[in-house]
């Protein structure tokens, strides 16, 4: 047991530190921040302070309970690896400078907990703040102590070099200074390595190369945003010796990435804010050296930080949207960011917060669709009646002279979403056919409440069929009362719309259905987030047990599969159903620290997000069962929309990140149908197909085909075909 716990300790305070260094940068790529190890190391004791402080500060929080969310993740650590870093490049390493170290790395802690808190009131983040406080307060004490000693790192640069790697280094930094560096590219280079107190052209190098790796869309912000500065500088005559003999042209860049694809959603929009502050990070950075110079403080990230908590500030508080996202959902990666976001703004661009369904089962005929002919005008206008009819298009059976003659008199009608009971009419006579109370306008009617401002209305219900009363709560498909034919109603009918109050009279309120079938032609068509339309024949979508059961992935459920791949070789995979904080539940594998998120609405299961393995079971299964119906229903077909940045690789993908915020070309498609079922009455056996197909234009790049077959009240096997490659996936629980 002992030896497990120091393994797992040993796991978390590893990735602790690995996150800090990316978090500079605003990731989280293991591969980046290893990238970035090897820059700070370029001059060793600083690279061994940045680690002597991170530790400390992960080491302390740890034991004195703090989140280890953000110790693992790296939001507790980045600053305090830059307080090490800075303070390693400017003093000697000593035993009083070890002490001093230790302390200010504890101090850029409870300053990163202390803002972290205090800033999240006004949904502002801390960025580089804890550093600078706690890095100016270790500066200005340092003075004082007479054992700390300046360090000469730095300033006799060919014997750092040589220092580092002997004559032969020397001798290749000799030859990069021959190659007629433009001087921009020069201090851009420069500049990158100083983000991590590494003032040389290698650092930047390996930064650049390390930021290409991560992100293509950070890489062409930090060239924007630097260049930006840097002609704002040139075309004001300023000093240049701010930018390039200290190299804080880095907040140009950080600020670009912070605001260009980190807490905004790429885009030309972003692209142009970004072209907008540099010039502000100019002003900034220029009026605090001038201050700065006198009390003889660097500035490090003053100008970053400021101007990226100005904007966001100022963004929070816009009255109306400007087509500048936020990002809800941090990916720490601009393309994944841009990606989800494209994603679900084309899944559910239609998509409601509380789903209206049908408020019947069956088939129904719409009589009067929104802005009808008769009675669906002006304030009323977004509202539908509907009614039943028969194969000859009638309503009613012979002779047609009674209520009860017509198909929808006495049929249940049931609440269309969850709701309490807020006003009920259900003692006015049904009408004769043919004849209309216009007293009581719409006669038997019940008033359901959703939320604030949010009501539907169903009226012309039969007498005394409503067996609620105001206040009751009614779930959504609980039956509350019976299509009838009173108030202004020739013949029965049910109407139905939704409002923003609870009268009587209430005006209409434009609101979708959210799930529903369309029959046409013969075919079932499926509708999301829709308005169906005069005279067309609608459906409301029941479940189907098998399919139900088969998706019920409940916190908890494990399920465990042999794999078998085209070669014949077997494995076993298991899968289970978790919570996380925020109550979203995922499915996860053990096996490959992979994780697919989903959404279960009663209707439909699909999944929302995936991370972890691209070549492993779960993520084959993400996609197969991505978007499924949990009805049956002959001949339908369900299109969707698969997130480009899970799905491509390799050079496309790459050319895609760097014009995404411009363009995406790339497409992902998702198609589902049911192929086979054994009985349509009480099925024991349902065949699903599905299939994803990738390409640009009309090129296919790739189409992955799958069968799911359920029985026996789960997924039984799951069949894969991409490609070449052959996955059968057999239940064995």
């Amino acid at each position: 047991m002992k030896k497990e716990q120091l393994k797992e300790n040993i796991s978390f305070y590893f990735e602790g530190a690995v996150n800090s260094y990316s978090q500079v940068f605003f990731s989280k790529n293991k591969i980046f921040a290893f990238i970035i190890i090897a820059a700070t190391f370029l001059n060793p004791v600083s690279g061994v302070s940045g680690l002597i402080s991170l530790f400390s500060a992960l080491l302390f929080a740890d034991r004195f309970g703090y989140s280890r969310v953000f110790i693992r993740d790296g939001t507790y650590g980045f600053n305090c690896l830059l307080t090490g870093l800075a303070l390693g490049v400017y003093y000697e390493f000593s035993v009083a400078f070890f002490f001093v170290l230790i302390f200010a790395s504890v101090m850029t802690l409870l300053m990163t907990v202390w803002l972290g808190v205090f800033l999240s009131n006004y949904n502002i983040p801390f960025l580089t703040l804890p550093f600078l406080f706690s890095t100016w307060i270790a500066v200005l004490s340092i003075r004082t102590f007479k054992a700390i000693e300046l360090s000469e790192r730095g300033i006799y640069v060919f014997n750092d070099v040589q220092n580092l790697g002997g004559v032969y280094l020397l001798k290749f930094y000799d030859q990069i200074l021959n190659l007629n560096i433009p001087f921009i590219l020069e201090v851009y280079l420069k500049s990158l390595g100083a983000v991590f107190f590494q003032y040389n052209i290698f650092a930047g190098f390996i930064l650049m190369i390390g930021l290409l790796i991560y992100s293509r869309i950070a890489f062409t912000l930090s060239l924007l945003g630097f260049f930006s500065g840097y002609f704002f500088y040139f075309f004001q005559r300023a000093e240049f010796s701010d930018v390039y003999y200290s190299y804080i042209g880095f907040n140009f860049i950080l600020t670009a990435i912070a605001l260009g694809g980190f807490f905004y959603i790429p885009s030309r929009r972003t692209y142009f804010l970004v072209l907008i502050t540099s010039p502000l990070v100019a002003v900034i950075l220029s009026a605090f050296s001038y201050v700065f110079n006198i009390i003889q403080l660097p500035i490090y990230s003053l100008p970053f930080s400021l101007t990226v908590m100005l904007v966001i500030f100022a963004m929070n508080n816009r009255v109306m949207p400007t087509g500048i996202s936020l990002v809800l959902n941090q990916q720490y990666s601009p393309e994944n960011n841009l990606y989800k976001f494209a994603n679900r703004a084309e899944r559910f661009k239609k998509d409601t917060y509380y789903h209206f369904h049908l408020p019947f089962f069956g088939k129904w005929n719409i009589s009067q669709g929104i802005d009808g002919k008769i009675t669906h005008k002006e304030d009323w206008k977004y509202a539908w009646d509907f009614v039943v009819k028969d194969e000859y298009n009638k309503t009613y059976k012979y002779p047609g002279t009674a209520p009860e003659d017509f198909y929808c008199f006495n049929l249940p009608v049931i609440s269309p979403a969850a709701g309490y009971v807020d006003e009920v009419v259900n003692d006015v006579d049904d009408n004769k056919i043919g004849e209309v109370n216009i007293n009581e306008n719409w006669g038997n009617t019940i008033i359901i409440k959703h939320d604030n401002f949010l009501y539907s209305k169903i009226s012309h219900l039969k007498k005394n069929s409503i067996r609620l009363r105001k206040g009751d709560y009614v779930k959504r498909g609980d039956i509350i009362g019976l299509c009838g034919n009173s108030g202004r109603s020739p013949e029965p009918h049910l109407h139905f719309q939704i409002q923003s109050n609870n009268l009587i009279d209430g005006k209409t309120v434009k609101y979708p259905f959210s799930y529903y079938l369309l029959h046409k032609n013969g075919e079932n068509i499926f509708r999301s987030f829709d308005y169906p339309e005069e005279n067309e024949t609608v459906q409301k979508i029941t479940n189907t047990s098998l399919i139900k059961e088969s998706f019920k992935f409940s916190p908890g459920r494990i399920m465990n599969f042999r794999i078998t791949d085209e070669k014949g070789h077997t494995e076993n995979i298991k899968l289970e159903v978790f919570v996380d904080a925020y109550n979203y539940p995922y499915i996860y594998c053990e096996k490959t620290k992979s994780f697919a998120y989903f959404i279960n609405n009663e209707t439909l299961h699909y999944f929302t997000d995936f991370t972890g393995d691209r070549n492993s079971f779960l993520y084959y299964f993400y996609i197969a069962a991505n978007k499924i119906l949990l009805g049956y229903y002959e001949n339908i077909i369900i299109n969707d929309k698969l997130p480009v940045g899970g799905i491509f690789s390799g050079p496309v993908r790459i050319l895609q990140d760097f014009i995404a915020p411009f363009r995406i070309f790339l497409n992902a498609d998702y198609s589902f149908s049911f192929r086979e079922i054994d009985n349509d009455i009480n099925p024991s056996e349902i065949i699903i197909s599905t299939k994803a197909v990738t390409g640009y234009g009309k090129k296919i790049k790739r189409k992955l085909d799958f069968e799911l077959v359920l029985n026996n009240n789960k997924l039984n096997k799951i069949l894969i075909s991409d490609g070449k490659k052959q996955i059968s996936a057999q239940s064995i629980s």
